[in-house]
């Protein structure tokens, strides 16, 4: 069986990849595949271009573990219109979902939630408090009753995210150890989250 990540990747860190490590041998998957998000609905002002970000993903992970399925549908990047399209290809069986807690208990505000709940397993990924606790069975009651297909998986990752190397990049400081060798390369090579005065692009 296969799992899908979807995210903007802006970029790619080891939290994602450990993550999808973790989640793959834990549940069994074959494989987890990698969405990065062309054009979300919100877009964000640092939001990196899709080839860098799709890019970036394959370099860390390889090609067979990415894919650009949001490139081809319409935009904005609704992901029940992506999720739709995965369904009719996975002849029409629930797709396996990684989620973070937050999104999770947001699902609803998405666009065509109820879409989202017909057609997808849920893997939740838990937000823990500072004491190493996480949020009790009783917060997911109310998704159970209305028949969501979810599990939440309790697992350690790392605590790094996108913003803190975007964050590193901009004051000038290393950022080893936050993501891959390759991204790194790929992120001084093409001097991606720096002014735009200071890139090169790709030809």
């Amino acid at each position: 069986m296969i799992c899908y990540f979807f995210g903007t990747f802006n970029p790619i860190h080891l939290g994602h990849i450990e993550i999808a490590r973790r989640v793959k041998e834990i549940k069994g998957y074959e494989k987890i595949i990698f969405i990065p998000c062309y054009m979300p609905p919100h877009k964000s002002e640092e939001l990196e271009n899709f080839q860098n970000r799709f890019e970036m993903v394959k370099i860390a992970l390889g090609e067979e573990n990415v894919s650009n399925i949001e490139f081809k549908l319409q935009v904005p990047s609704y992901t029940y219109r992506t999720i739709e399209k995965l369904y009719d290809e996975n002849n029409r069986q629930k797709i396996n979902f990684i989620i973070g807690y937050d999104q999770f208990f947001k699902i609803e505000s998405w666009k065509e939630p109820e879409i989202l709940r017909q057609k997808l397993n849920f893997i939740v990924i838990p937000r823990k408090f500072s004491n190493g606790q996480i949020m009790g069975a009783k917060a997911f009651e109310y998704f159970r009753n209305k028949n969501y297909s979810f599990e939440v998986l309790n697992i350690d990752f790392l605590d790094i995210s996108s913003k803190m190397i975007r964050d590193y990049i901009k004051n000038k400081q290393d950022i080893a150890g936050l993501t891959t060798k390759e991204v790194r390369e790929y992120i001084e090579k093409h001097r991606l989250y720096t002014p735009m005065a200071e890139r090169k692009f790709i030809v």
